[in-house]
């Protein structure tokens, strides 16, 4: 019977992720990282050592890396996006996780059912 609770706790599981998957939220595909430049503008302070700070996107496109850089304005907005993007990877492989589990248990059940034919 623990088996039969088991599956169904995953299968609670599994609905969650696909909920999760299949609500409306926007995403970036990437990673978000945050680092300091140098500007380029002549008797900036920054000439001596990068000071200001930068969000970039990174992304690989047709074998290509691609960074983009965050407008200032944008910068809180991109970061949620992408934390949407994170959450939704995340569910991805624990949906891959729950179905090896899954994929287990129905196993072992099978297993125990079984009869020896003589």
């Amino acid at each position: 019977n623990t088996k039969k609770e088991e599956i169904k706790e995953i299968e609670k599981q599994r609905k969650k992720i696909i909920n999760l998957i299949l609500d409306q939220s926007e995403l970036i595909e990437g990673s978000l990282r945050e680092s300091l430049m140098k500007c380029g503008k002549k008797g900036c302070r920054c000439e001596q050592e990068p000071i200001h700070p930068v969000t970039r996107l990174s992304r690989w496109e047709n074998g290509k890396l691609i960074n983009k850089l965050i407008r200032v304005a944008d910068r809180e907005g991109a970061r949620k996006l992408f934390n949407n993007y994170r959450k939704h990877k995340q569910a991805i492989n624990e949906f891959v996780e729950i179905n090896n589990k899954e994929k287990e248990l129905l196993k072992n059940m099978i297993k125990l059912k079984t009869v020896k034919y003589e």
